[in-house]
Parts: C-alpha cells; structure tokens; sequence
C-alpha cells in the first residue's frame, strides 16, 4: 500500500514541489529572525548610546613631562566623560604642580572641565566659592573666577583676580597669566583696573 503512495505519480509532484517550498520557509523565517535582531539591537543603541557619558567617583588626570616626572595631577570627587570628545566635568577638583616631586602649587575649585587628548583643564568658581591657589608654604596665594590651565604650566586667571604675597604686597585685577613653575607665583602678569596694597602684615587680606 506504501509502496503504492509513494509511487504515485502526484506523490512525486507533491514531494517536487515540497522541497523547494520548505526551502524558501526555512530562508524566510531565519531573514525575519534577523531583521528582529538588528531591530533589537537598534533600538538598544538608540537608548543606550556607545558615546554616552560615564560617571567616574575618585577621578584623576596627570601629565608627564618629557624626563618621565610628574608635572601635575588632577583629582576630583566625580568626573563626567563623554567617550566622543574626551571632555570630562568635574566636581570638587584639586590640581597639584610638582616640582621634583614635591607640591609646588595646589589649585583647589568647586567645579570644572578636563580634556583627556589636550589636557587643558578650566577651573571654575560657583556661586560664593573661588578658584584658590597656594604655593608652597603659603608663599603666594591667588584667587580667581575662572583659571585655565595650558600646556607647558601656563595659566590664565580672569574674573576678580586678588593675588597675595604675604608680608610683602596684594595685587587686584581683571586678569593674570604666566606660570606656574613656581611657588611665589612671579611668573605672571596682571592687567586691567590693577590695584596694589605694598608692605602688607603676615595677616593682611
């Protein structure tokens, strides 16, 4: 009886016919299992983006000068990155230059930006608290709205600049730059309604 169906001539047309069409079954539902998972996967990246920012507690920065020594080293409570441009916010920051190892000049701020690629750093005051800097045992310190630190220890003060070096002057202006290579701070220039205090106390503010 078997042998009797499978040889039937509309048997072998079914079975012709059947082969291709499973074919073109399995074909179908492996494309349409694929377009469903480059679907997922679209969608997972439109909410979950390979550039989105990463949040970074204890975050540090550095720069290593052309002898292999530390030139300076940021630190900050928490660090936002955004992986596209290597911009990071921080929050909370200390910038420590170093000079044979030693702490030269300590730049504190409440808030600012970092460039991982051009290590430009931009200090920034909020609201009552400043930009602060300190030389090594207090022989200058500086106070600021705004710093921008730059390649080879160049800095930028703008926005109520007061520089102090105590016992010996205060000085006031709208803008200072020079350097930062040492700790008294000589290496600047102030510019813009300069107001100077000469032969100020231990404790003259």
């Amino acid at each position: 009886m078997l042998s009797m169906i499978f040889g039937h001539p509309r048997f072998k047309l079914f079975l012709a016919l059947a082969i291709p069409v499973g074919i073109f079954g399995l074909w179908f539902y492996a494309k349409y299992e694929a377009e469903k998972e480059v679907g997922i996967t679209s969608e997972a990246i439109k909410h979950n983006p390979i550039n989105e920012k990463i949040l970074v507690k204890d975050y540090q920065l550095k720069e290593i000068d052309d002898s292999n020594h530390l030139r300076w080293r940021l630190q900050a409570d928490t660090g936002i990155t955004d992986p596209a441009t290597k911009d990071v916010a921080l929050r909370t920051v200390n910038v420590d230059y170093f000079e044979q190892g030693k702490i030269k000049i300590r730049l504190c701020a409440p808030v600012g930006f970092a460039n991982e690629g051009s290590r430009v750093v931009e200090l920034l005051s909020e609201k009552d608290k400043h930009v602060l800097a300190e030389g090594e045992e207090g022989k200058a310190k500086m106070e600021a709205s705004k710093v921008e630190l730059m390649k080879k220890n160049q800095f930028l003060a703008t926005g109520g600049v007061n520089i102090l070096w105590p016992g010996v002057a205060k000085v006031r202006g709208d803008r200072a730059e020079g350097s930062l290579a040492s700790a008294d701070l000589k290496k600047l220039r102030i510019v813009g309604n300069t107001h100077a205090l000469i032969g100020l106390g231990k404790t003259g503010g």
